[in-house]
């Protein structure tokens, strides 16, 4: 059972996925993106961010050394400005080096994490673990098909590894 809530807590993940809407949380709320170095590439319809980015809305956190946003087209209706506006909704985002996400129930790192819209799916690869309370699981891919609510963590060309604290409730005395 202590598997399964870790592996669902992975599935928290998916507040990543707002696609629309580009949330890292699903209390929503404004989004704070800090970064020494911001790009807006309007002609390949993608916002970098670069260096020491920190993403924070509600609760949620995500960190790396750079997340590219790329944007399927052009949203309906009318224009409106900033950096990233008017590109549509969010097809893939990708974060790279030193990937940390965080809410208050668990804590993902890795050193890629690409969150790919079209199949509600987010995919952290390089040494990937995943914690939630005292339980890690390690592995070289975590694949989250958010929809379905399947986690499938991979060793590569290792094996996975998992540490599972029983609740002490649970414990025959």
């Amino acid at each position: 059972m202590a598997i399964l809530k870790l592996f669902g807590a992975a599935l928290a993940l998916s507040s990543l996925a707002a696609p629309a809407m580009a949330q890292i949380s699903s209390e929503g709320g404004p989004i704070y993106i800090d970064s020494e170095r911001t790009e807006s590439l309007e002609r390949e319809r993608k916002v970098l961010l670069i260096g020491n980015v920190d993403i924070q809305q509600g609760t949620a956190r995500l960190r790396a050394d750079k997340v590219t946003i790329i944007f399927s087209g052009k949203a309906e209706g009318g224009e409106s400005s900033g950096v990233g506006s008017g590109f549509g909704s969010i097809e893939t985002m990708v974060a790279e080096g030193n990937v940390f996400y965080v809410t208050p129930e668990l804590k993902a790192k890795g050193d890629r994490g690409v969150y790919d819209a079209a199949v509600d799916t987010i995919t952290m690869t390089g040494h990937v673990a995943l914690m939630r309370d005292r339980d890690v699981a390690e592995g070289q891919t975590l694949k989250m098909e958010v929809g379905k609510r399947r986690t499938t963590l991979d060793g590569g060309a290792g094996r996975t590894r998992m540490v599972i604290e029983p609740d002490q409730g649970t414990a025959g005395n």
